[in-house]
């Protein structure tokens, strides 16, 4: 039996404002331009929210889902626990539905590792990544903590290579462990809400 494949051939025009619906950004009423779940659904069906800097998530989502406020992302981030912030798609922070963390850690922690864009002197070993892992998910087991707190335990459950400052950051370096901080997060050891 012969399978035919039949092309079609789409303007740039009309590529593009399929994408914009897709995305939900195409005008229209809330119907014509969100999914009518709210919030988290919302969010469900954009496949996440980019949130390294939270307003923008907010924006996202309010543009996607007209009648949506800050105050409603953040009440379903920090209040009611359906929207999760943590390390999403592209190893950047992303709000994700709590009810699908499951699959997201799932599949982003199946995706192969890649080469470390760091130099030779500042990369840990394998079993270095998978130490700083393990300790990142034994040290907030049953607690919260900052980033500086979780530093501390790290460093102390894995010992003071980890705490070596060779990471570039905003206005200084930061700690070895870090770059792999992304990773914790696809293996589910972490999250931020």
């Amino acid at each position: 039996m012969t399978t035919r494949t039949r092309n079609t051939t789409v303007s740039w025009s009309r590529a593009n404002a399929r994408r914009l619906d897709r995305q939900f950004l195409s005008g229209g009423t809330r119907s014509a331009r969100g999914p009518a779940h709210g919030v988290t659904g919302t969010v469900a069906a954009m496949l996440g929210a980019h949130a390294q800097v939270l307003s923008a998530a907010e924006l996202s989502i309010g543009l996607r889902a007209p009648g949506t406020t800050r105050t409603d992302v953040r009440t379903a981030l920090w209040t009611d626990r359906t929207l999760v912030k943590t390390f999403g798609p592209r190893g950047t922070v992303h709000l994700l539905p709590a009810e699908e963390l499951p699959m997201w850690t799932g599949a982003l922690s199946a995706v192969p590792v890649g080469g470390s864009p760091f130099p030779k002197d500042a990369r840990m070993t394998p079993d270095q990544v998978e130490e700083v892992v393990a300790a990142v998910a034994a040290a907030l087991e049953d607690t919260e903590l900052t980033v500086d707190e979780l530093s501390d335990e790290v460093i102390g459950r894995t010992g003071p290579w980890a705490g070596d400052p060779v990471m570039p950051a905003f206005q200084g370096m930061w700690p070895r462990w870090r770059q792999v901080l992304h990773l914790a997060g696809h293996r589910g050891a972490l999250c931020y809400a």
